[in-house]
């Protein structure tokens, strides 16, 4: 019984990338907005935080939370049609929530970012698929900085 209580209170984190895959109709931007107000809702109810990036038509997104309210968001995010190739960078117990502040947290690169991929040597072409798990989670918190800076001059 108290593997069991403590197992639930592990926090699980997954890292994913995948790839914007948009039907015709709306424009990115608003399903962009879309998913992110949907994730929003999901998320809260299910005690999962966590940062989705949005650059040159990837998702890069962190989820932490219960493991099995991972996974399960994780499983929706599989089954969604606007995300396709998706590839699990790194799963597993984290030790403290990176994202707490956050049910979804989103950043889309503008040019003033650039700073931020050149700090992590992928400037010459944003390529999710060369993501390690270390690189993937320095990005995120690099975004998240930017969002708590930004949120603090505001």
């Amino acid at each position: 019984m108290p593997n069991e209580i403590s197992s639930s209170r592990t926090l699980h984190r997954l890292i994913y990338t995948s790839r914007q895959a948009f039907a015709a109709g709306l424009g990115h931007d608003q399903e962009i907005e879309a998913l992110i107000r949907a994730s929003i809702r999901n998320n809260r109810a299910s005690a999962i935080t966590g940062l989705l990036l949005v650059h040159d038509g990837w998702f890069v997104q962190a989820l932490e939370g219960p493991a099995a309210a991972v996974m399960t968001t994780y499983q929706r995010i599989l089954n969604d049609p606007r995300h396709t190739d998706s590839r699990v960078v790194s799963a597993g117990p984290g030790g403290a929530r990176e994202f707490g502040d956050w049910n979804m947290c989103a950043r889309r690169f503008s040019p003033a970012d650039d700073a931020i991929l050149d700090a992590l040597s992928q400037r010459s072409a944003f390529d999710p698929s060369a993501l390690t798990d270390k690189s993937a989670l320095r990005l995120l918190k690099a975004v998240r900085g930017i969002q708590d800076r930004t949120a603090l001059s505001a």
